[in-house]
């Protein structure tokens, strides 16, 4: 990887990490890395190993070609989707998979 590379690789890793609303520390400690050398990778300055790429993939929950390559984005936000959720009845919840599963199993899309 380049410089510019690795530089935008962390700097999807520190969106998302924000997102998360963890520190460096935080983060790293999740994954099993030193915080030093986490807060390198996300300032471009050192490459990752497979097992790293790996950890860090699981502990921001991004799938390792978005954190390489920027390709695939980043999962959607569905706190939302949640929020509306829990504030369901059963029979609610029901029919809101009935329709979540009608939806997804379109043939159109």
């Amino acid at each position: 990887m380049t410089k510019q590379q690795r530089a935008a690789a962390g700097h999807r890793l520190r969106e998302q990490r924000n997102r998360l609303g963890l520190t460096r520390e935080q983060f790293a400690e999740l994954a099993d890395i030193g915080a030093g050398y986490y807060g390198q990778i996300e300032v471009g300055t050192s490459q990752m190993s497979i097992d790293t790429l790996i950890k860090v993939s699981r502990t921001s929950r991004l799938p390792m070609e978005y954190i390489l390559l920027g390709e695939g984005g980043p999962p959607p936000d569905i706190s939302d989707i949640h929020g509306l959720l829990a504030a369901c009845t059963e029979r609610e919840l029901h029919l809101a998979e009935q329709v979540l599963r009608l939806f997804l199993l379109r043939s159109d899309r």
